[in-house]
Formats: C-alpha cells, structure tokens, sequence
C-alpha cells in the first residue's frame, strides 16, 4: 500500500513537472514569437521606401569618408569630433552590399530593428509580455526612431549598444546579491556586468553622445550599491566588480577620446555653433520628436504635422503612469536616470552653450518607452489588448508622413536638373557653402561631375567676375543642413547685381535654381 502511495505521489511530481515545463515551454516561444514580429515590424518600417528621402549633408560626409583610405578615414573622423568605428564598419559592408545612397543606410535600419527588439526584452523582462510589446510597438513606430533608422549616420547604432548596456544594468539591478557575488564564480551575474562593459565600451566607442551614459550608469550603480545591506561584505565585493568594469571601460575608450581632443586642438564646443540657441519652441520640437511620436524637419529643425495629435498625449499618460509604477523600484530608478541623465545634462550645458538636438538625445527614448509600456501594462488585460491593437493602428497611420513629405533639401533633383541644363563654360553659384558638394556628390550616375563641365563657386565675385565675362551663371538657392536659411528674396536681393532671372525652378521645397544669361545674351539659347 505504501508502495502504492509513493508511486503515485511521485508520478503526481512527475506530471506537474511536465506541466510546469510544457507551460515554461509555450511562454518562451510566445515571447519569441512576439519579439521577431516586433523586430520585423519595426525592420519593414525602415526598409519602407528607405531612399524615399535625398541625403543630407550629414550623410554624404558619411558616404565620402567610407570612400577614404584607412588613414584618411581615422584623420577626418578625428577632425570631425567622430569615432571611426561606425565608418570602418560601414566601409566593410560597403564592399558586399555597395555603397548606393539606399545600402549606405540599410545598416541603420537593421540597428535600429535591433533596438526595438531590446526594448521589447527589457520591458517584458521588468512587466510582463505585454508591457514588452506596447515598448516595442512605441520604439518601432516612432518617427523619430524610423527617420534615423533611414539614415546614413551611427545614431541606431549608439542607441542599440546604450539597450545592451541597460538590459546588462537592469540585471544586476533585479539581482544585487548576485551582481556583488566574485565573477570567477558560477552564480555571479555575469551576463548583467558583461552586458553592461560590452554595451556602455562599444557605444562610447561609435559616438560621444553615449558619454552621458557613463554619468547615468554610474549613479544607477551607486543606487545598487547602496541597495546592499551596509554591514555586508557584499558592498566591498559589488565595489571589486564596479571597480574592474570601469577600469574595462576607461581603458578601452581613453585612445578614441583622445585622439579627438588632439585633433580638434582642444576647441571642442566651437564647432557647435549651427546648432540653434536654446528656447521653449526649441525644446519643445526635442521632446515632442524624442518622446512623443512627432516627425521632425531636419534642416529646419521642427516638427511636422502629425496625423495623430492624440498619439503623442497618450504616450506621455503611459510614461507618467510607467513612472509612477516603478519610482519606488530599483530597476524603476535606474531606469529614470538613464531616461532623465542625458537630457538634463545636455539642457544644463545648452544654458551657456546651445548643444541641444533631437538626434544628440535619441536613444533616452529607449528607457522612456520601457517606461510607458510599463505604465500601459497597469491597464486590465482586456483593456490593454485592445490598447495594444489601437497603438498599432494608430502608430501606423501616423508614421505615414515619414514616407511622403519631404524632410531634406532635395539636393538629388537639383544634381540632376544642373547636369542636364548646363553647358560648357557656365557658372554655378551656390548660397549655401556645402552645396558645391551635395550637387558634386549626389550627381546623376554615368554623368560628368558638374566642376567637370561648369565652373562652381560659393564666391558671389568670382560669378559675377564670370558672367560679366560672358558666362551664363546658374544661382542656387538652398541649405545643405542645419541653419539658418537665406530667404528666396533675401537671395535675389543679394544677386541682383546679375540681373533678372529668365529661368526658376523650384526643386522640392528648400532649393530654387535660377538662371541668368550671359550680358551680351538677349535671351538664353
């Protein structure tokens, strides 16, 4: 009879084992399954119409430096306040996948799908699935998040290393004992301090933009620390591991920073003088583009019309409601520094010297969606289920604008109108510096360079020197980046020393091209 009992208990263990098992089982392939529609989802946003939108200024210094020799390349990015990794990266796919204006960006798309899936991964690690997949579907459908994931610049890149490090953070913060336990040993949280070097070494090593992370980081595992009882032996052993990780850190990214001080002369915020001045609009376009599902105008720095006004408000409930959830947890802490860290210090610093960009506060975005999809997770499953499905439809409909209006200079179609208009011995004159080389770069494959057939020139002098000789001069009126723009009639003010224009044509809505025949020209051939 005991026999019988005992066999019976142990066959009961057995099937609540399977059982328990079979269920660990089914969760793990439904948070896999949620987590590659989510990363697809936000990759196909990226992918969409990918070059839809003309290079900018930004991305064809990236095209022209990936085309450097290796020297050229470190010396330029060193000299432009730049990491070469990103651009020593970017020239190794270039040779598999070429560097065409569309390839060059692929890689942004890709890092930026790759964010959104660590988003998803912290989120439902801290909540629940659900709390994943409401952070995943604001990362992915963002506009901000999908413009830079559309670009040629390392911004995705930087935000997807700073998510590694913070999902490496927010281990050691769920697990404190653990995180102060000697790396030698099994049980100690390595995964949390690996992820954490590994991600804060290679982001400070892309672009210094992560270096607010260090501060945020840093004071995150202060907190931890201090989470440890103060008698503990503990605390010295979390200090041991804190300490070699900074020391980790320190010695794999002092050469990079280095290099750069050196290269700049040690003149590191004079070369921020485009960026405009600190105000309440100004700060407003950054909040609303970061946080709030905005599209942002990049040369001109403000935002787009949103085709959901009311996306933007629900996405600050969640986030204030995401706070309020998690103010009084460790992980909830850290998570505020590294949201609230880079943002802060980059205004403090704005109040002497304007520093203050969308772009240069982009991946604080990642710990504030964590945020909101922790603050959506409090609704009832019911409720959230269908706010989940309304995100999605909303969020798709007010991503539409990112493929269809134009947010830079179509620099492209005025490349292309130049080339097949101007003839040997004509002058370009061009309003913005860069322009020479937007229209050099982005000419019409298979023709000449414009330099090749036409004398180009920024130099008002030299074109009227030019055509007072009997050129005819092409005027083109239009920015290559960030800044402020001269007005079309401020522009032919300037000129009007040429005459009046018999050709203009507009291209997109930031440039027109002007024509002005030769002197002895009654009318142009």
């Amino acid at each position: 009879m005991n026999d019988l009992i005992t066999s019976a208990i142990r066959t009961d263990a057995l099937y609540r084992r399977h059982a328990l098992d079979s269920r660990a089982a089914s969760t793990a392939n439904a948070d896999r399954f949620w987590l590659l529609a989510i990363v697809a989802l936000s990759l196909a946003a990226r992918l969409f119409r990918i070059d839809h939108q003309s290079l900018w200024l930004d991305e064809v210094f990236t095209l022209q430096r990936i085309h450097l020799d290796l020297s050229g390349l470190f010396a330029d990015s060193f000299t432009n306040r730049h990491m070469p990794t990103y651009f020593l990266l970017l020239r190794l796919l270039s040779y598999f996948f070429g560097a065409g204006h569309a390839w060059v960006r692929v890689p942004s798309a890709l890092f930026g799908a790759m964010s959104v899936g660590m988003v998803y991964v912290i989120a439902s690690r801290i909540g629940s699935r659900y709390a994943g997949v409401v952070a995943g579907l604001l990362m992915a459908l963002s506009p901000l998040q999908v413009q830079y994931g559309q670009e040629a610049r390392s911004y995705t890149l930087v935000t997807l290393l700073i998510t590694v490090a913070l999902w490496g953070l927010l281990r050691l913060a769920q697990h404190p004992q653990h995180a102060a336990i000697d790396l030698r040993r099994v049980d100690a949280e390595r995964m949390g301090w690996g992820g954490y070097a590994f991600g804060t070494i290679a982001a400070l090593d892309v672009l210094g933009d992560a270096v607010p992370w260090l501060i945020a980081s840093n004071l995150s595992l202060w907190l931890i620390w201090r989470s440890l009882a103060p008698s503990s032996e503990t605390r010295i052993a979390f200090c041991r591991n804190w300490l070699w990780s900074t020391i980790a850190i320190v010695g794999c990214i002092v050469p990079f920073y280095v290099a750069i001080f050196a290269f700049s002369d040690g003149h590191m915020l004079q070369k921020f003088d485009w960026i405009p001045q600190l105000s309440w609009q100004h700060m407003w376009v950054v909040a609303g583009s970061v946080y709030l599902m905005r599209m942002l105008a990049v040369v001109k720095f403000d935002l787009m019309h949103t085709a959901v006004p009311l996306l933007g408000m629900l996405v600050a409930l969640a986030g204030c409601a995401g706070v309020f959830r998690m103010c009084k947890r460790l992980e909830g802490r850290v998570l505020l520094l590294s949201m609230l860290v880079l943002p802060l210090l980059i205004l403090s610093v704005s109040l002497f010297k304007s520093m203050l960009l969308p772009r240069y506060v982009l991946w604080s975005a990642a710990p504030f969606f964590v945020l909101a999809g922790l603050g959506a997770d409090l609704l009832p499953r019911r409720v959230l289920i269908m706010a989940a499905t309304l995100l999605l439809l909303l969020g798709v409909v007010n991503l539409g604008p990112v493929y269809r209006a134009e947010t830079k200079p179509r620099w492209d179609m005025a490349a292309a109108t130049l080339a097949a208009n101007v003839r040997p011995g004509d002058t370009v004159f061009t309003g913005d510096p860069n322009a020479p080389t937007m229209l050099s770069t982005l000419k019409p494959k298979g023709e000449l360079p414009l330099d090749a057939t036409a004398m180009v020139t920024s130099q008002l002098d030299e074109a009227l020197a030019r055509w007072r000789q009997g050129s005819r001069v092409w005027a083109v009126n239009g920015r290559s980046a960030l800044g402020q723009r001269e007005e079309l009639i401020d522009f032919k003010n300037r000129i009007a020393a040429l005459g009046t224009p018999v050709v203009e044509i507009p291209q997109g809505k930031e440039i027109t091209i002007l024509m002005f025949p030769a002197p002895d020209e009654a009318e142009p051939n």
